[in-house]
């Protein structure tokens, strides 16, 4: 059965706040590692280096949702899923290896200037090495998730429409398998780049799925918030509480004055994503109640470049962080706001340029629009 769902464009501005709360953990980093912990400019960065952290996990509930919201209506064939991979694969794995070449020439290139020498035939081992588990740069290893939940997915698909119950309780069943797998490899397996493992982001694959499955009635009921305000009152609550727990536990470690379980720091960050993925799409959502034509067409320009924004943005950082000046400390500060600045500009005018003007753009920086479809072409 084909079902047409309409072209969310809350997705879109969740999209943009996601990406700006990348950018802010991504341009504090430096602040955290190199300012006095005395100074109150180090609890700001603090703050924003932490509370930002919620931008992968949001991205791959973001992700999960549209999966879900786009074919769970569907009648499961071949056909589809060969559609499927096309349109989705072919959009992230050619980008992903592009800028895995991109970064790791980048990588070898500092190495060398630093005195260690290139040896080619090590140099494609570890390349190879680092593509296949999404360490040829830092942030790439959001993109090697991706594909992993990519390749589960039909198979979740026709778990979700085969059987009521993981569909009506996909929420704490993501969370038991997430939990399952912190577990497991903490006391097992004992991978330390646990972050490029999927089962590592279950709770907000399954909500996203969820989400999905339901979603005419969970947007009926965020939209009818006279009657709701009751329950998003406590979601935001419990987002707000979050924040200032995580932020906190963070604080008191990295200042010395405490210090924690793993497991402690795993559920706060946990908890903490998972409330703000719930409130962005909350938020999101009653945003279709405002009247904010400008601020809605920006969300949506940003929402659209924003995974070529993602595989861009570290380049800019990288530059400035070498025109770092030293000295002051209020000309560091200066910097690093600079630099965050910088950086969002010049990643969207990268990006944007890209999808405007060369051909075939979709090789870099994957599925664009053109500004005359001004965010009514890019998929979902």
């Amino acid at each position: 059965m084909q079902v047409n769902n309409r072209h969310l464009e809350e997705i879109q501005f969740a999209r943009a706040i996601a990406i700006f709360a990348v950018l802010a953990v991504h341009s504090t980093s430096t602040g955290v590692g190199f300012t006095d912990h005395s100074s109150p400019a180090f609890l700001i960065y603090t703050f924003f280096n932490y509370a930002g952290k919620l931008g992968t996990p949001t991205f791959i509930f973001l992700s999960s949702f549209i999966l879900f919201y786009t074919y769970y209506h569907r009648e499961l064939t071949i056909d589809l899923f060969r559609k499927f991979y096309k349109k989705r694969l072919l959009f992230i794995l050619v980008p992903y290896f592009v800028f895995s070449v991109f970064y790791f020439g980048i990588r070898s290139y500092l190495n060398t200037a630093v005195g260690v020498p290139f040896v080619p035939s090590e140099a494609l081992v570890n390349f190879l090495k680092d593509l296949l588990t999404g360490n040829a740069y830092p942030h790439l290893y959001f993109v090697f998730v991706s594909v992993q939940l990519y390749l589960m997915f039909p198979l979740i698909l026709y778990l979700f429409k085969r059987f009521a119950f993981i569909r009506r309780f996909a929420i704490p069943i993501g969370i038991v398998i997430q939990w399952t797998w912190v577990t497991a490899n903490s006391e097992i397996f004992q991978i330390i780049n646990k972050g490029s493992i999927s089962l590592s982001y279950f709770m907000f694959y399954f909500f996203g799925a969820f989400l999905g499955v339901y979603y005419d009635k969970i947007a009926g009921w965020i939209l009818n918030w006279r009657k709701s305000w009751p329950g998003l009152t406590v979601i935001f609550l419990a987002y707000l509480s979050m924040i200032f727990f995580y932020v906190r536990i963070n604080y008191l470690t990295l200042t010395g004055q405490a210090s924690f379980s793993s497991m402690l720091y795993e559920f706060a960050w946990s908890t903490h994503a998972f409330t703000a993925a719930a409130s962005l799409f909350i938020f999101v959502h009653l945003m279709r109640l405002w009247k904010l034509p400008e601020t809605k067409k920006f969300l949506t320009e940003i929402g659209t470049v924003s995974f070529g924004f993602y595989l861009i943005h570290p380049l800019f950082l990288l530059i400035l962080r070498q025109l770092l000046p030293g000295g002051d400390p209020l000309i560091f500060h200066m910097w690093q706001l600079a630099t965050m600045i910088i950086t969002f500009f010049a990643s969207w005018i990268i990006v944007r340029l890209f999808f405007e003007f060369v051909p075939h753009s979709w090789i870099v920086f994957g599925k664009g629009n053109k500004i005359f479809g001004y965010g009514k072409t890019q998929a979902q």
